[in-house]
């Protein structure tokens, strides 16, 4: 009867250590099952915290660039008034010669109506020739008529060529030939009414019919006269 009562108490006793085992192990599966849970908000957390300094840091990065892009910007308009108000340079020597200047040295006629200077410079070379050669028909044919012809007493007419070569010699006297003749083309004088050669003793200008046409349309003896 002890024996089996011994029995027993060895058999419960069996149990209990078991049992607490099974607690013990039950216990720290959930204590681990805990540590794992409370860990997980930690690190969601965290990832949140990175994710939200993160974005933070976007944020103000973003806004540090567009700072410094309206910065820019606004240094830019500075620069940009700052050359409207700025008055500008003089024009320097090569700067004008390059504008205007080779247009007045270009065509020194264009007062005078005269768009082609060199036309009207072979015209008149040739014209210096034909009363130097004292070629009364080729002459002529630089005349524009009718040619007006002045003295000190009055004032002629002459309507054609034909009239112009029975007068010749009284209208392009020595004077007159020579005053042609000796005239540079550099010296001429030229106004809205023509070119002058000598002191007046001859006006050339462009005919009226013909822009590409020139020749002489006045001559004033009094002029050598005087």
């Amino acid at each position: 009867m002890p024996k089996k009562h011994e029995s027993d108490n060895h058999k419960m006793s069996r149990r209990l250590s078991l049992t607490a085992i099974l607690l013990t192990l039950t216990f720290v599966a959930l204590t681990g099952c805990g540590q794992d849970n409370n860990a997980e908000p930690s690190d969601a957390g965290g990832s949140t915290s990175m994710i939200e300094n993160s974005a933070g840091g976007n944020q103000n990065g973003s806004a540090q660039s567009d700072k410094a892009t309206k910065e820019s910007e606004s240094a830019e308009n500075s620069g940009t008034d700052a050359q409207k108000s700025a008055p500008s340079a003089p024009a320097t020597s090569s700067d004008t010669s390059s504008s205007a200047a080779p247009n007045a040295s270009q065509n020194p006629f264009e007062v005078a109506g005269i768009q082609d200077p060199k036309a009207f410079l072979d015209t008149f070379k040739a014209l210096q020739k034909a009363v130097a050669d004292n070629d009364k028909e080729k002459v002529a044919n630089y005349i524009l008529y009718p040619l007006r012809v002045n003295d000190s007493e009055k004032s002629l007419t002459i309507p054609n060529k034909k009239d112009f070569l029975a007068k010749y010699d009284q209208i392009f006297t020595d004077a007159i030939r020579e005053a042609l003749v000796n005239q540079k083309t550099d010296d001429l004088f030229v106004n809205y009414q023509g070119v002058m050669v000598g002191s007046g003793e001859l006006w050339l200008r462009r005919a009226t019919d013909n822009p590409k046409q020139f020749g002489v349309f006045s001559i004033n003896l009094e002029t050598v006269a005087n």
